[in-house]
C-alpha cells in the first residue's frame, strides 16, 4: 500500500502558505508517496442554492466566512519545486473551472519543474453557488460530467500532440492552439479520476490512471472496487492498470475502542483498518492529518504525519515499494 497526505486543512488563505510549505518538505523527507492539494476557487459564504451547506459537506467544521484556498495549480508548481521524491497531485481538480489549456499548460510546466511526479486528479465539482460565483456558463453546473469528460479530453489532447493541438466539442473547440513543451511523464502525467457515483467510474476506466474515492468503510469500498472492476471489463480496460485510491482522514491516539471511527486509534487499531482496507482492495490511501486548531494546526499536522511515518508506514514499506517498482 502506497501513502499520501492531503494538504487541503491548511490551504485556506486564512493560513500562511509557509504552513503548506513546511509540510510539504516533512512528507517529502519520511518517506509517504504523495502529496495532494484541494482546489476551490470562490468559496461561497452560506448555503448553496440546492440547501447544501459547505461546512458540512465533506465532514469538516468549515467557516462560512472563509476565503477560497490558495489556487492548486499554482501550489503544485510551489510544492514540486521544493520536493524531490513524492508525487505531487490534486486531490482534486475541479475541472470545468478553467479552460483546459491552462490545465495542461500549467500542469505540464509542474510537471517539468518536479522531473516527472505530478498527477492530475479530477472531479466534476459539486457545489452550484461556486459555478456561480465563477460565472461560468448555465450548462457547466447541470450538465458537469460532459462537460467534465471533455475537458478531460481536450487536456489530453494538448499533452499528446506533436504539432499544435485541435479538439471540437459540445462545450469548448480550438485550432491550431500551441501546447509545448509538453510534460516529463509518457504518454502524460497520471489521471485519477475521483467521484463516488457511477459516472467517476466509467471516466477512470475510460481515461484515468486510477479512481479516488473519499473516506468509507472497508466493506462499502469492496463494492465500489468490485462495480469499477464491472465497469473496467465491460470497457475492455485492464482493471490492473488502475490504482485505487482514497482520501481519508487519520487519527493516531491511544486505543479507541471497538466503537470507534475507521483509522482511528492506537498503531494496532489502524494497522488493522489497513490490513482490511487492502484486502477490500485500496492501493493508495491519502492521509489527511488530524490536527488541532489554531494556532496549534501546524506543529500538530507536522506531528500527526511523523508518528504515522513512524509507527505505521514501516509495517507496509514493503508491500508499498513493492507496488511502487511494479507501477515503474
Amino acid at each position: 500500500m502506497r501513502f499520501g497526505v492531503s494538504l487541503a486543512e491548511v490551504m485556506g488563505s486564512d493560513v500562511p502558505v509557509d504552513w503548506s510549505l513546511d509540510i510539504a518538505r516533512q512528507v517529502d523527507s519520511l518517506g509517504y508517496d504523495s502529496l495532494w492539494v484541494a482546489d476551490h476557487l470562490a468559496v461561497p459564504t452560506g448555503g448553496d442554492a440546492d440547501g447544501a451547506d459547505y461546512r458540512q459537506h465533506d465532514g469538516v467544521d468549515r467557516a462560512r466566512s472563509r476565503p477560497a484556498d490558495y489556487e492548486a495549480l499554482t501550489m503544485v508548481s510551489a510544492l514540486a519545486a521544493i520536493t524531490s521524491h513524492v508525487q505531487v497531485g490534486t486531490a482534486v481538480l475541479t475541472l470545468p473551472f478553467r479552460h483546459p489549456a491552462i490545465t495542461a499548460k500549467m500542469l505540464a510546466a509542474a510537471d517539468l519543474i518536479s522531473g516527472g511526479r505530478v498527477v492530475l486528479g479530477v472531479g466534476t465539482g459539486w457545489l452550484r453557488s461556486e459555478f456561480e460565483a465563477l460565472g461560468l456558463p448555465d450548462p457547466y453546473y447541470d450538465q458537469r460530467d460532459t462537460v467534465t469528460d471533455e475537458f478531460l479530453l481536450a487536456v489530453k489532447e494538448m499533452w499528446l500532440s506533436t504539432g499544435p493541438s485541435n479538439f471540437t466539442g459540445q462545450h469548448l473547440s480550438f485550432s491550431d492552439v500551441g501546447t509545448f513543451p509538453k510534460p516529463t511523464q509518457r504518454p502524460h502525467p497520471p489521471i485519477v479520476v475521483g467521484g463516488h457515483g457511477r459516472e467517476a467510474m466509467i471516466r477512470a476506466s475510460r481515461h484515468g490512471t486510477g479512481y479516488l474515492t473519499t473516506a468509507v468503510e472497508p466493506a462499502e469500498l469492496a463494492e465500489l472496487v468490485g462495480q469499477l472492476r464491472a465497469i473496467c471489463e465491460r470497457d475492455r480496460r485492464d482493471f490492473g492498470e488502475l490504482e485505487v485510491h482514497m482520501l481519508a482522514r487519520v487519527s493516531l491516539t491511544e486505543s479507541a475502542g471497538p466503537s470507534r471511527p475507521p483509522l482511528t486509534g492506537d498503531v494496532g487499531e489502524i494497522a488493522a483498518d489497513l490490513m482490511a482496507y487492502g484486502k477490500a482492495g485500496l492501493e493508495h490511501l491519502i492521509i489527511v492529518p488530524a490536527a488541532d486548531a489554531p494556532p496549534d494546526r501546524l506543529e500538530s499536522t507536522i506531528a500527526t504525519i511523523e508518528a504515522i511515518a513512524a509507527d505505521i508506514l514501516p509495517a507496509f514499506g514493503g508491500h508499498r515499494t513493492a507496488t511502487a517498482e511494479a507501477r515503474h
